[in-house]
């Protein structure tokens, strides 16, 4: 089974043929992703990922209703939130929300983007850093819209802040990432006075890439 997969198709092979394969790869997709969330509101690390078991478990018990889900990503980071609030209540931890953890504890499953074909491998290992570096609730916001193609709204709502606060981690994140590309091409630039044609390459899927993807989408 390879990542082109959609989800939809994936959703629809769990539920009519209770496909264990299919299940499988949803769950590699976003388990990493939603355990990193999950720690926005619990500082334990397995605690968060108990709770985004739970969530898996549940999605597995119904699985004969997952075909009718229209927007997975939101589903899922909705049932993640209300599963670590009911915990939450249970602990009553409700001043330890937003935590700092260890960088370890922000591992996410890879998101394949169609543009990001057009960049070197090295550059993109350059970009994944400097998400990876961010803080916590800037990469998450980066990662949420990105990634999972949720949008300002959404993300707003799920991580309890105003929108303007995503449209600025968002701008600042592109911001960063935009200074890592530009120093990656500079140092590029520097080694030949020729651009090599993967170097060319690369600014077109940088400029295709976040020119208007971001602020598009924040407008």
């Amino acid at each position: 089974m390879t990542s082109l997969t959609t989800n939809k198709d994936l959703l629809r092979r769990i539920s009519i043929n209770s496909d264990k394969d299919a299940f499988s790869e949803l769950f590699k997709r976003y388990h990493s992703k939603l355990i990193s969330f999950a720690t926005c509101y619990l500082p334990n690390y397995v605690e968060a990922e108990d709770m985004v078991s739970e969530v898996f478990i549940k999605l597995l018990q119904n699985h004969k209703e997952l075909k009718n889900i229209v927007n997975f990503e939101g589903y899922l980071y909705y049932c993640v939130k209300n599963q670590c609030l009911n915990q939450l209540r249970k602990n009553e931890r409700k001043n330890s929300l937003f935590t700092p953890l260890d960088l370890q504890d922000f591992e996410t499953g890879d998101s394949t983007q169609p543009l990001e074909q057009l960049l070197t491998i090295e550059l993109r290992e350059k970009i994944t850093a400097c998400v990876v570096s961010l803080p916590q609730k800037r990469r998450l916001v980066y990662t949420m819209i990105k990634d999972d193609d949720l949008n300002i709204k959404e993300v707003a709502k799920l991580l309890d802040i105003a929108e303007k606060t995503v449209k600025k981690h968002l701008e600042l994140a592109v911001r960063k990432v935009r200074t890592e590309i530009a120093l990656y091409l500079s140092n590029q630039h520097n080694h030949s006075k020729i651009i090599p044609i993967s170097t060319k390459v690369s600014r077109l899927g940088v400029l295709l890439l976040f020119g208007s993807e971001f602020f598009g989408m924040a407008g």
